[in-house]
């Protein structure tokens, strides 16, 4: 009897020490997520703005969303990662990109004093993400970011709006003016985009326009605008008292319509898309070659200037 019950009790303790407790588990989970995560600088999948996101264990969307500017809405950086009863809290800060000439884009200066306190408030966001009673694990959860977030394998230049992608697509180091700083560009999906503009072919550096394109033949007579209104300024650049000139190369077409609209020389902090926007309302006098009107390439300054 005496040795049925002590071989119950070793069995009973190798049990026992088979059986990692919830709670530890929880916390080398928590160990990988901060690891792998705190104070990384990532792209939010198809830039969504709010200061709150939430997503179910697959990664998709459980609550409405809409898509902003990515120089606005897409970058964030994570300050905390915290899992807790099946759901994963992100705290993270959005990082508003501005345009540095010689340098690319890299984030907007915060303001001095209230104003700055405010701007930084402004960018907050909280991200959760719920998952189901079913076990979490590392897999689970990295998975899930990976539908969040952009991963190596997503090319950035490939998911902003159209009037972004020629300026994207011009060579690097061939005077692309759409580029990052040194600090960004190892980035998940900006890495990747990187890559593959460095290693393009010159045909598919055709698409952007440049200076040449916007000289006329002679016998033509450029568009005038008969009409046009100012852009307004995004809140963001408001906030950060952020100003300066966005240049677009377009197309005035026969009627005077403005089309295919892109970004020659950037500005960011959402003004660009402020300024596509309104160019895209204006009106134009056709160019004309022996009196008839004719398509013709242009670029325009759109201006942004608080004072």
């Amino acid at each position: 009897m005496r040795r049925l019950l002590h071989l119950a009790v070793v069995a009973v303790s190798c049990v026992a020490s088979a059986v990692v407790p919830a709670h530890a588990k929880e916390n080398g989970l928590q160990q990988h997520l901060g690891d792998q995560y705190n104070g990384k600088t990532l792209v939010l999948r198809n830039f969504y703005d709010g200061s709150s996101l939430g997503y179910d264990g697959t990664g998709q969307l459980s609550k409405t969303a809409t898509s902003g500017d990515w120089t606005v809405d897409g970058f964030i950086r994570v300050e905390d990662v915290r899992l807790s009863n099946h759901r994963l809290r992100i705290q993270a800060t959005r990082l508003r990109l501005g345009w540095l000439r010689e340098i690319g884009f890299l984030p907007v200066p915060t303001p001095a004093g209230k104003a700055g306190e405010d701007y930084e408030r402004a960018k907050e966001l909280r991200i959760e993400v719920n998952f189901s009673s079913n076990e979490v694990t590392g897999d689970s959860v990295d998975v899930a970011l990976a539908r969040i977030f952009l991963t190596q394998q997503d090319d950035f230049a490939e998911l902003v709006p159209d009037y972004w992608k020629p300026c994207f697509r011009a060579l690097v180091g061939k005077g692309s003016n759409c580029r990052f700083a040194p600090e960004l560009q190892a980035i998940p999906g900006v890495a990747s985009s990187e890559k593959r503009a460095s290693t393009a072919t010159d045909a598919a550096t055709k698409e952007p326009f440049n200076v040449a394109d916007l000289h006329h033949e002679r016998g033509v007579s450029p568009p005038r605008i008969i009409f046009q209104h100012e852009p307004e300024f995004s809140e963001p650049a408001r906030q950060a008292k952020y100003q300066g000139t966005v240049t677009l190369g377009l197309v005035v077409d026969k009627e005077g319509l403005p089309t295919q609209i892109q970004i020659m020389s950037p500005l960011g902090c959402g003004l660009d898309a402020q300024a596509v926007r309104a160019v895209e309302g204006w009106k134009f006098r056709a160019a004309e070659k022996e009196g008839q009107p004719v398509a013709t390439k242009i670029a325009v300054e759109v201006d942004f200037h608080l004072y």
